[in-house]
């Protein structure tokens, strides 16, 4: 008799402990699809949100390239009038340029672009040098995506050299018989530390209160595309990026 209830005893404790380590695997595997499902939408929202600050960066350059490539037409819309308002209110009167190679560039989104950040530039008292060669024509189908790296590359390179105490910025504009090269080079911190194999990755900044946003959306519109091709130095605290765009025929 005690030989049976204690077989019966024996096989009750297993079932219990059965069951409830099945309940317990049953609750683990939950409580993981809710850390997946969590994990899952926290990164969309981070996804949604890096994508929403990438368009927030190239809408304030394309604004400021409208601004200055519509000076010669006749529209008396709002909006118009609103972007062109923009020079007046933001840019001082001694700093327009006077390359006239410049204004011979077949684009206007990249005319814009050009005029309008080196204007900032020496507006902020950075001493900038430009040259262009004569009669640059660039493809409209690279166009957009050449003023959104333009405008990326402008601002990083206006900061960085307003970080030393003699900003200097030089820009060059130089046509090839198969590429056309945008060449930057800015002086930066002398004590700045740059880890070059990290500063196109999506976060990276030199800048404590900067997402790194910008380098990494550069890399990205470079590596979509197969006409062009970046190349970057630092040296004795001056930075350079060569942008190369292979001519479309």
């Amino acid at each position: 008799m005690s030989t049976t209830l204690f077989t019966l005893a024996f096989i009750g404790i297993g079932m219990i402990v059965f069951i409830l380590g099945h309940l317990s695997k049953v609750k683990a595997d939950y409580e993981l699809q809710q850390i997946n499902e969590r994990n899952a939408y926290i990164n969309g929202l981070e996804n949604k949100n890096s994508e929403l600050r990438r368009f927030k960066h190239d809408y304030k350059n394309f604004l400021l390239s409208l601004s200055v490539s519509i000076e010669n037409n006749q529209d008396d819309s709002e909006i118009v009038q609103r972007l062109l308002n923009y020079a007046d209110v933001n840019l001082k009167n001694d700093t327009k340029l006077n390359d006239a190679n410049l204004y011979k560039i077949n684009d206007k989104l990249i005319r814009g672009i050009i005029i309008t950040k080196i204007m900032i530039a020496r507006d902020k008292g950075v001493q900038t040098n430009v040259e262009i060669d004569k009669d640059i024509e660039i493809s409209k189908r690279t166009s957009v995506d050449i003023t959104r790296i333009l405008g990326i590359l402008f601002d990083n390179a206006i900061e960085a050299s307003l970080k030393n105490p003699k900003p200097e910025l030089d820009y060059a504009l130089i046509s090839y018989d198969e590429s056309i090269e945008f060449v930057f080079k800015n002086n930066v911190d002398p004590s700045l530390k740059i880890e070059m194999n990290k500063i196109y990755n999506n976060g990276y900044s030199t800048k404590s209160d900067h997402n790194g946003l910008g380098l990494a959306t550069v890399k990205q519109i470079v590596n979509s595309n197969k006409n062009f091709l970046l190349q970057t130095k630092f040296e004795n605290a001056e930075f350079s990026t060569v942008l190369t765009s292979i001519k479309i025929n």
